[in-house]
């Protein structure tokens, strides 16, 4: 299954992502991916039921899209969205091998179709994911989504796409810093009036705003234990701490990206293409050979060994960061 924990995102923190395409003031000088947009995505629109319900299924080069929402506006975008992110998403964790077949993403344009899916498909786990409201999960290679908004539904599609991508193209062993960090970068859309035009994963206000708020109340977690948890460990806390959980793996991947002049870019960049290797778990057990520690973690052993070692200096440098880039907004 796919990063089981991941799931616990849309319970708790998919609500927030309804205000995704507010204006940040200041971010758009940032560093964003710039790409050409997809315009002329080839699709194909076929029918496909669900019970009583009618449907379409959206057929691109990577997705089948099946889907009970009737706007043919969104028929329309959903695979220029979706194979733009595909793209974006090569970028960020690049493959070695192309999915053998197209990716499935299901939405659905009312509760309680969204529900049945769930309860038929998701078995013991449906009790968690009924629970969603105005979100998503992906679970075992498979993308479901309840469409609410295009505000709110392409960044949740955005999201969980990503995990599906990472869970089917990539590895399936990826740590959830890494993994849910990654995903977060993806929610930042920019839109005009012909469609998607441009990931900028600086781009997105509630992220911000709830961090902000975690980190004057003092509820974030110390660099170390955020290295080594996943959702799971969070989801029974106050919203505040989902907040901060899904705002420090944000704020922590844009700070590799970009911070300290690029300090950390390049061990970043080397651990993004090592995720299709087999044997990657082989490095971050290496490291944690050499550190001396007893207590093995992956997500904390892979970070040492592309990141660094000394995570109490990277810790404040990366504090700095959230205090003075991401929340006062110097640069």
């Amino acid at each position: 299954m796919l990063n089981r924990m991941a799931l616990a995102l849309n319970r708790l923190a998919l609500a927030p992502l309804a205000v995704c395409c507010l204006a940040w003031p200041g971010c758009a000088e940032k560093k964003v991916d710039k790409f050409q947009p997809l315009e002329d995505v080839p699709f194909e629109i076929v029918d496909w039921n669900y019970g009583q319900a009618k449907g379409r299924k959206v057929i691109s080069e990577h997705y089948e899209i099946h889907t009970t929402v009737g706007d043919e506006r969104l028929l329309r975008a959903l695979p220029q969205v979706m194979e733009s992110a595909f793209r974006h998403y090569q970028r960020l964790a690049p493959f070695s091998t192309p999915p053998a077949e197209r990716l499935p993403v299901y939405l659905f344009a009312s509760r309680p179709e969204f529900d049945h899916f769930t309860r038929r498909f998701a078995g013991q786990q449906s009790d968690v994911l009924v629970q969603i409201r105005s979100g998503g999960y992906s679970m075992e290679g498979i993308t479901v989504a309840q469409y609410v908004s295009h505000a709110i539904t392409f960044p949740i599609m955005t999201h969980e796409g990503f995990h599906q991508y990472l869970h089917v193209c990539v590895n399936r062993r990826v740590p959830a810093w890494l993994n849910e960090g990654l995903a977060v970068l993806c929610e930042g859309q920019r839109w005009d009036e012909r469609g998607l035009r441009q990931f900028d994963p600086w781009f997105n206000p509630l992220r911000r705003n709830r961090l902000a708020q975690a980190v004057q109340r003092r509820q974030t977690f110390p660099l170390r234990e955020l290295l080594r948890i996943n959702a799971g460990h969070v989801i029974d806390k106050p919203g505040v701490w989902v907040d901060a959980y899904y705002g420090q793996v944000w704020a922590l991947l844009l700070f590799l990206q970009n911070g300290e002049n690029g300090k950390y870019a390049d061990g970043l960049k080397r651990l993004l293409e090592s995720l299709n290797r087999p044997d990657v778990e082989e490095f971050a057990r290496a490291a944690h050979v050499t550190s001396g520690s007893q207590d093995y973690n992956y997500g904390e052993a892979l970070f040492c060994a592309f990141i660094t070692t000394d995570i109490d200096a990277f810790a404040a440098e990366y504090e700095r960061f959230i205090d003075q880039t991401l929340i006062l907004g110097r640069r």
